[in-house]
């Protein structure tokens, strides 16, 4: 290695370059199991700065935690097909009027969204059997609304039940719906395809506040959307949809029972086998603090090659930051395999995207939401024969 690269490695990263790396981590953070509940329940501050109100929408809350909402409630089976409830193929005011993409939520435009975006853990053709209305959880809802759905088939994950309950909330005149985005509700009777996450032991449907797809009574589909590639399946069979689901995960045989690995793998961030030499030291970038610590490279299984990460990863020493804080600490002396972020002055892994190497070469995430999760016990090599 020549004195230039011994010199390039030895600078220090501007406080510019390390917030760009930062704001780059952020931004391709999945939306995290332990914050999936602070994504619905508090509105950004900003919001709050701005004159509630908003509209009821589908739904009109009366004395008591009632809910009256204006639609049919039963269901038919015309000529053995399947069908759902008449619907009026129009969207609410508050989605063709107002704003459609909250500042605090992520919203979904395409199919891959749900897939690659978020913590799906299933698609689910189900039809609800009842609703209820349930007091607010906090002081800025209006209540829940809780559905129970007897499922028709499980379209897309490893899940077994017959039968499931989710849980809306309905933020009604508390809230300005431009802020957090008033679901769009499930009807008794109805019968959905709904992706669905998972957050201690119960189900919520993801993305609801912009499309919920719904069988109409001739078995087609609405999307209750005004995204072009929602709206596209609308007066289509639902067949079609399930399809074009099933299609995604054809082409990447992963989603089946390795998600979380899968969707990071597509975006095609280095990862490599790592050994931590020091005990490192603090630094803080965003006003987010990071553990410096060098280290030395075991092993690349694969070099940046997507259009985002782009990283040539060192072999031999180098400079690697934790970005999350201290309390998934890389030891000294520990062996790990971390999906590595970086740009041309410095790399960084983040505590969710690691995972321990142990003494019989099985690995162990660093955390409890990990990217790792579903491989917790497989050897390194049984993972390299995953991803060829």
């Amino acid at each position: 290695m020549n004195r230039f690269s011994n010199m390039k490695r030895q600078m220090k990263p501007s406080d510019a370059a390390m917030n760009e790396l930062y704001a780059k981590i952020e931004a391709e953070q999945p939306a995290v199991k332990s914050s999936f509940m602070l994504k619905r329940a508090l509105p950004m501050a900003a919001c709050l700065l701005l004159v509630i109100g908003g509209v009821l929408g589908y739904f009109k809350i009366m004395d008591g935690y009632t809910v009256s909402i204006e639609y049919p409630t039963t269901s038919a089976q015309s000529d053995g097909k399947l069908t759902g409830l008449p619907i009026q193929h129009q969207l609410p005011e508050r989605i063709t009027d107002g704003p459609q993409i909250a500042a605090d939520r992520l919203a979904f435009f395409s199919l891959e969204d749900f897939f690659y975006q978020a913590d799906v853990r299933a698609f689910a053709l189900a039809q609800v059997t009842e609703t209820q209305l349930l007091p607010p959880q906090y002081d800025h809802q209006s209540g829940r609304l809780q559905s129970t759905l007897e499922v028709i088939e499980w379209v897309y994950g490893q899940e077994t039940r017959n039968s499931f309950t989710l849980t809306q909330p309905l933020y009604g005149e508390n809230i300005l719906l431009s802020c957090v985005g008033e679901p769009i509700l499930l009807r008794e009777g109805g019968v959905y395809l709904l992706p669905l996450t998972e957050y201690e032991g119960q189900y919520y449907p993801i993305g609801d506040e912009d499309v919920l797809f719904e069988l109409d009574e001739r078995g087609n589909i609405f999307s209750h959307s005004s995204f072009e590639e929602f709206a596209a399946f609308d007066g289509q069979p639902y067949e079609e949809l399930v399809e074009a689901m099933r299609k995604i995960v054809r082409g990447n045989p992963l989603l089946v029972q390795y998600q979380r690995f899968a969707r990071i793998l597509r975006d095609e961030v280095p990862l490599a086998v790592i050994t931590i030499l020091d005990d490192g030291r603090p630094g803080s970038a965003g006003g987010s603090p990071y553990l410096s610590q060098r280290a030395r490279t075991e092993l690349i299984l694969r070099q940046g090659s997507g259009q985002k990460w782009q990283v040539v990863l060192p072999e031999g020493e180098f400079t690697i930051n934790t970005m999350q804080g201290f309390e998934a600490q890389a030891e000294k002396g520990g062996r790990y395999l971390v999906f590595v972020y970086g740009n041309e002055y410095e790399f960084s892994f983040e505590a969710n995207r690691a995972a321990r190497i142990n003494d019989d070469g099985t690995i162990t995430p660093l955390t409890e939401w990990n990217s790792f999760s579903e491989l917790a016990g497989m050897t390194v090599e049984q993972l390299q024969a995953l991803m060829n």
